[in-house]
């Protein structure tokens, strides 16, 4: 039964339908042994891709064992997933990020772009001229073709939309340094290319290539919670010992926050004795320099007192001296009045006697001179009597003035002790 002629949009479906099952296998095989030949093939122990059982076992062991590629088939059996699986997601071709941890190339540069889901990279090109980011972004590009189209609900396709996709696909395909030629040649194909058995040939290619995407889709699935279940486990570890080692790192905090507090009390401390030193010291000398100064000023005062003490002795003894003075030329001048009445009267006597008989004369003669003799001795010891009263009371006058400077001078040394004792007492409490 002839089929019906295609639409423009059917037509444009099978010819994408033809690069994705031809042409993406084809640039992906050419890229995945490129990227082996560069990255091991010069390597002690190993080789070149030749496609042989060693090299897949090669291949294998580098994977850790473990991979979702069949190695035991020719890698020209691969399809798309596996050769994705074996290029992108390999742990074979990941490098150390910034924290020097190993990634695959997906996790390296592609999942940190966040792509939006059913959308393209506008660019895959590196921005930093970065090879490896451009064959990661370059590889997932087809990707994204290829999920987009896998995914299609209809068999159908718009002329933009073809033309997006062929243009995705040169871009993708040139950046891994492969040819275009064949990819350009699609557009000139014609509804004759695609005749009835082509036509079941690919819808039978495309179910396949949906069973073998559904099926890495749940074995990625399955990888995925077990991976999360893995995580999950090594979360709680972690987070156990994060909480073990953050109790420790707790009190190891706390231990040096106590140390540190210390440390920080002691240097207070010791600078508050070295301030209150200074402080002490700063006043002794202030308290020093009073006292030298309260000193120099009580010296004065007793110097001054001293001196006007004597200057009153000096004055008293002198007044005395002019007292007595005076005294005795008034007792000189009543005993000289004495002297010259009682001559007077001798006189007056003797004047008289000269009338008496003659005989009588030696006799009255002898009694005036004892008289005047007597008078003499009476008038010494009256002047050496008033000598000697004058002499003590001047002796008791002076032994007073003294007494009364010593006990000034005495009383002074009081209040200066009692200065100093004052001006010690604040020093003492300061210590």
């Amino acid at each position: 039964m002839a089929l019906q002629p295609f639409t423009n949009e059917q037509l444009n479906y099978f010819k994408f339908a033809h690069v994705v099952l031809n042409e993406f296998p084809r640039a992906l095989r050419q890229t995945f042994k490129a990227m082996w030949d560069n990255t091991f093939g010069h390597l002690p122990g190993f080789q070149p891709w030749d496609d042989s059982v060693a090299v897949r076992n090669m291949f294998l062991a580098t994977e850790g064992g473990t991979t979702k590629v069949h190695t035991h088939l020719s890698y020209d059996e691969w399809d798309c997933t596996a050769l994705f699986q074996a290029t992108i997601f390999a742990r074979s071709f990941a490098l150390p990020d910034s924290t020097g941890h190993h990634r695959t190339l997906s996790n390296l540069f592609v999942r940190p772009r966040g792509l939006p889901h059913g959308s393209f990279h506008a660019s895959v090109i590196s921005p930093g001229a970065n090879n490896a980011e451009t064959i990661a972004l370059a590889i997932d590009q087809l990707r994204l073709l290829r999920n987009a189209f896998c995914h299609s609900s209809s068999s159908e396709m718009d002329k933009p939309t073809f033309d997006q996709y062929i243009q995705h696909t040169k871009d993708a395909i040139g950046a891994l340094g492969l040819t275009t030629g064949p990819i350009d040649t699609v557009g000139s194909l014609t509804e004759a290319d695609f005749p009835t058995q082509r036509v079941r040939t690919l819808e039978d290619e495309i179910k396949r290539e949906l069973q073998a995407e559904s099926a890495f889709l749940k074995e990625d699935v399955k990888d995925e919670l077990v991976g999360i279940r893995s995580d999950i486990m090594q979360l709680k570890q972690e987070r156990k010992a994060d909480v073990t080692r953050t109790g420790s790192e707790r009190r190891k905090e706390i231990q040096e926050l106590q140390n540190q507090l210390r440390e920080d009390m002691s240097k207070e401390h010791q600078g508050q004795r070295i301030s209150l030193k200074e402080d002490v010291k700063e006043e002794m000398i202030r308290i020093g320099s009073d006292i030298a100064q309260s000193s120099q000023e009580l010296k004065q005062d007793v110097t001054q007192a001293v001196r006007e003490t004597k200057e009153e002795i000096q004055e008293l003894r002198h007044k005395l001296k002019e007292d007595i003075r005076k005294e005795l030329q008034a007792e000189s001048a009543l005993l000289q009045e004495g002297v010259k009445q009682e001559l007077k009267n001798l006189r007056s006597d003797i004047a008289q006697s000269n009338q008496d008989p003659k005989e009588d004369v030696p006799q009255v003669a002898g009694e005036r001179k004892e008289e005047i003799q007597g008078l003499k001795n009476k008038l010494e010891l009256n002047t050496k009597q008033r000598k000697e009263e004058t002499l003590a009371f001047s002796v008791k006058t002076t032994s007073r003035a003294d007494q009364e400077v010593n006990e000034q001078v005495a009383e002074l040394k009081r209040k200066f002790d009692e200065v100093l004792q004052e001006r010690r007492l604040p020093g003492k409490n300061n210590c």
